[in-house]
């Protein structure tokens, strides 16, 4: 018998099974935080509850609805910044997600006002990826600032002759 698709690492899906995953766990993440039923959910973005089931593991039955349970377990890959560079990890867990997305929310913070302090709450912060790697999230500003001038703007195209 094989592996679920919710519990295969992300190197070991296909092209097609990754984006159903990414659109599934994004739908799961509307899921926590809204009060639709799940067929509305599914039906606004446009994938079939079937595959939502299939792809997360994500969904229990109270009082017969189906409702999104609060942790999942599922491998996703997501940027983080170490070391005064940006990489990808593999996590395995829906916390260590939230930590990653509060961490990048604190990022953007600092890049548009400058103020460190909601940085500092990720000083010590360790992160482990799914094959037990510790990563530590880069809060020195200096660094967080190179990183983010390599990131390259997209290309503005002129629409309009002058």
């Amino acid at each position: 018998m094989s592996t679920p698709i919710y519990k295969r690492p992300w190197g070991r899906l296909t092209p097609r099974q990754k984006l159903a995953r990414e659109k599934s766990l994004a739908v799961l993440k509307v899921m926590r935080n809204s009060k639709n039923s799940l067929h509305v959910i599914a039906r606004q973005n446009n994938i079939q509850v079937k595959t939502l089931k299939s792809h997360t593991n994500g969904f229990k039955k109270v009082n017969g609805v189906l409702v999104a349970k609060k942790w999942d377990a599922i491998p996703r890959v997501m940027l983080i910044n170490e070391d005064g560079k940006t990489m990808s990890i593999e996590i395995k867990h829906s916390r260590t997600a939230g930590v990653i997305g509060r961490y990048h929310n604190a990022v953007k913070y600092f890049l548009n006002s400058g103020d460190k302090s909601k940085l500092n709450k990720f000083r010590n912060k360790k992160i482990k990826d799914s094959s037990g790697k510790i990563h530590r999230l880069e809060t020195d500003a200096e660094k967080i600032m190179k990183i983010n001038q390599k990131i390259e703007e997209p290309e503005f195209y002129e629409v309009y002759s002058r």
